[in-house]
């Protein structure tokens, strides 16, 4: 599984930049070719500029699942239009902005903040088809920052002590580990891209942080 480097609009914390899943990659407009290349290539997707919400904080205003994409209430019905011309389904949040921020989501299960009310976290249940559960990770609720998980393995804020990993193992049902990137960021989220082909990370991660991302991602056994 590659790994590469990369930085956007002169930021190495790419995560709030950029929304990814298995299938596809959006990315702000003005993104530069050579970066949306390398992001394709790692992750091997389909790279979509776009706006979201009309901002370029794609990362903070969308999370997705195959080619399913959450999107923050604010989110223009030009916007939702163009996403869905590459067939993409759409699913705009009731009443909430940074719906990345506030979920992490992959194929056997997801975490929701408590600050997303019940029923939306029921309706991003039947949108996504997986079992949400409602908690704070390392004691912060912004789950969406905190975790970045995948089919094969997931990363999650360095303050995430034994029992909640042990809790997140079982529901995402694969190993994870903690760590940081970009030279010490505890919300891992906003610094590493990630499916079960790639990983794409800030340029400011170090050789340390880089051994420990692979081996949370790309598990060996």
């Amino acid at each position: 599984m590659p790994i590469k480097t990369a930085s956007l609009h002169g930021s190495p914390y790419i995560g709030i930049f950029c929304s990814v899943t298995d299938d596809v990659a959006l990315v702000p407009h003005h993104t530069p070719h050579t970066e949306q290349k390398k992001i394709g290539e790692a992750l091997e997707v389909n790279v979509i500029p776009c706006t979201v919400a009309e901002s370029q904080l794609i990362g903070v205003m969308a999370k997705g699942l195959g080619k399913k994409i959450a999107v923050a209430y604010t989110t223009t019905d030009e916007e939702i239009r163009a996403l869905e011309k590459h067939g993409l389904e759409i699913y705009r949040v009731h009443e909430m902005t940074a719906i990345g921020n506030l979920v992490c989501v992959q194929e056997n299960g997801g975490i929701a903040s408590p600050m997303i009310p019940q029923e939306e976290v029921a309706r991003l249940q039947d949108f996504w088809n997986v079992k949400f559960h409602r908690k704070i990770v390392a004691q912060s609720e912004i789950a969406g920052s905190c975790i970045v998980a995948t089919g094969r393995g997931f990363l999650s804020h360095p303050k995430t002590d034994p029992e909640e990993m042990e809790s997140l193992e079982a529901l995402f049902k694969v190993k994870g580990i903690t760590t940081t990137a970009n030279y010490g960021d505890a919300f891992i989220g906003n610094s590493v891209l990630a499916n079960r082909k790639g990983v794409v990370v800030g340029e400011r991660t170090s050789g340390h942080e880089l051994a420990r991302i692979d081996e949370g991602l790309n598990p060996r056994t």
